[in-house]
C-alpha cells in the first residue's frame, strides 16, 4: 500500500521503502515494491517482510524485551537444575538400601578343611569332624596325575549349628601328623551375621544345640547335667533311624535345650561345651534352625506349668495312702502279736494241768 496515490518506481523504493533479505525490518510503501518483492520470491531469495514500526524508540524497547525474557529463561532453567540436585541426594536417602542376598543354608553348612596329611583319608576326616554332627558328604580334592589327594577337603554338614562348632574346635587342631586349617570357604561371606539373623527370627535365643551325645543316654540323662545352670524347658533328642536303631542307638548323638532364659542359656554353654560326659566331649552351640526340621515330635512352645493344688491333692492323696498301708502292717502287727501271746497262753496251760496229773 501506499500514503499517496502516486506510483514509485522501483529504484525510489529501494530508497525510501526498506526490506531487509534474511532478517531486519521493511516497509512496503507501492504496489511495485510488492511486485518486485514477489519477483524476488520466485527467484528464491531469502526475503522477510516485518511489519513497519514508527519510530527507532520501538525497535529499542522491542529488543530490549527479548533479552528480558531470554534472560528470564535462563535463570528460570538455572534455578530447575539447582533444585534438582538437592533433591536427588536427599532422595538417595529416603530410600531403603536393599539388603544383600542371604547365602543359602546349604552353604553355611560346608567348611574347608586345609593341610590335611597324605596319610589321612575321606574315612578318617569323616571320623575326625563326626562329633559335631551329623556329616553329609566328605569331598576329597584328588589329583589324578599322583593318584591321591591333594591336601585339603571339604565337609558337608546337616546343620549350620555343626558346621560353625566344627570350625571353633578344630581350626588348628592335630589331624595325623599336622595341624589341619579349618574355615568357611571362600564363596561364603558373612556367615556369623546370617547366623545371628537366623537366631533373632526364629526366637531361638534361649536354645542350645548340642552334639556329641553318648548314643546310649536318655534325654532325662541330659537334662539332669544341664539342669546345673537353670531351669530346662525342654530337652530332645534327634531320634536314630532304623539302621542306628538296629545297632541300639537311642538317638543320633545330637539334640537341642531349651532354657527359661537366655542368660541361662549362655552360662550354660560357656561351661559345657567341651565337658566330659561319660567319655565323650559334648560340643555345645547357639541353635541356629528350627529345631523341629531335626525332632518332627517337638514343641516349640514349652510345656504348661504344674498345677499347684493339684500337687498338693496329690501329695496329699500320697500321704494319705502311706498312712493307711502303715495303719494296716501296725494291725497285722498287733494281731501277729496277740496271736503269739495267746498261744503261749495255751502252752503254759497245758503244762500246768500235765503237771497236776
Amino acid at each position: 500500500s501506499s500514503n499517496s496515490g502516486d506510483d514509485v518506481s522501483c529504484s525510489n523504493w529501494e530508497q525510501n521503502g526498506e526490506i531487509c533479505r534474511g532478517s531486519g525490518y521493511g516497509k512496503v510503501v507501492s504496489v511495485a515494491a510488492a511486485a518486485a518483492a514477489a519477483a524476488a520470491a520466485a527467484q528464491q531469495l531469502p526475503f522477510c517482510f516485518v511489519p513497519p514500526f514508527t519510530s527507532l524508540e520501538q525497535r529499542a524497547k522491542l529488543d530490549s524485551a527479548k533479552r528480558f525474557v531470554t534472560e528470564l529463561n535462563i535463570r528460570a532453567v538455572i534455578a530447575k537444575q539447582a533444585t534438582l540436585q538437592m533433591q536427588q541426594p536427599q532422595a538417595q536417602a529416603q530410600q531403603p538400601q536393599a539388603k544383600p542376598p542371604r547365602q543359602p543354608i546349604t552353604m553355611l553348612c560346608r567348611i574347608y578343611v586345609g593341610n590335611i596329611g597324605y596319610d589321612i583319608d575321606e574315612d578318617g576326616v569323616r571320623v575326625a569332624f563326626s562329633p559335631f554332627g551329623s556329616i553329609k558328604a566328605v569331598e576329597m580334592g584328588w589329583d589324578a596325575t599322583r593318584t591321591k589327594h591333594k591336601g585339603f577337603a571339604f565337609v558337608e554338614y546337616e546343620l549350620p549349628e555343626a558346621a560353625a562348632l566344627a570350625i571353633a574346635g578344630m581350626n588348628g587342631a592335630p589331624l595325623g601328623m599336622r595341624s589341619i586349617r579349618v574355615s568357611r570357604p571362600n564363596n561364603v561371606t558373612d556367615a556369623s551375621q546370617v547366623i545371628d539373623e537366623m537366631i533373632k527370627e526364629s526366637d531361638l535365643q534361649n536354645w542350645l544345640y548340642v552334639a556329641n551325645v553318648r548314643r546310649d543316654l536318655s534325654e532325662g540323662d541330659l537334662r539332669l547335667v544341664f539342669e546345673a545352670f537353670g531351669s530346662v524347658l525342654q530337652c530332645v533328642l534327634a531320634p536314630a533311624t532304623e539302621a542306628e536303631a538296629a545297632n541300639g542307638d537311642k538317638h543320633r548323638g545330637f539334640g537341642y535345650l531349651q532354657y527359661e532364659t537366655a542368660q541361662e542359656a549362655t552360662e550354660s554353654m560357656k561351661n559345657m561345651k567341651t565337658f566330659d560326659l561319660g567319655g565323650q566331649v559334648l560340643r555345645v552351640g547357639r541353635a541356629a534352625t528350627a529345631p523341629e526340621k531335626s525332632v518332627p515330635h517337638l514343641l516349640r512352645e514349652p510345656p504348661p506349668p504344674k498345677n499347684n493344688n493339684a500337687d498338693q491333692s496329690e501329695s496329699s492323696s500320697t500321704t494319705a495312702t502311706n498312712f493307711q498301708t502303715e495303719a494296716e502292717s501296725a494291725a497285722c502287727s498287733l494281731k501277729s502279736g496277740a496271736a503269739q501271746i495267746l498261744s503261749a497262753n495255751n502252752s503254759v496251760a497245758q503244762g500246768n494241768g500235765d503237771s497236776g496229773s
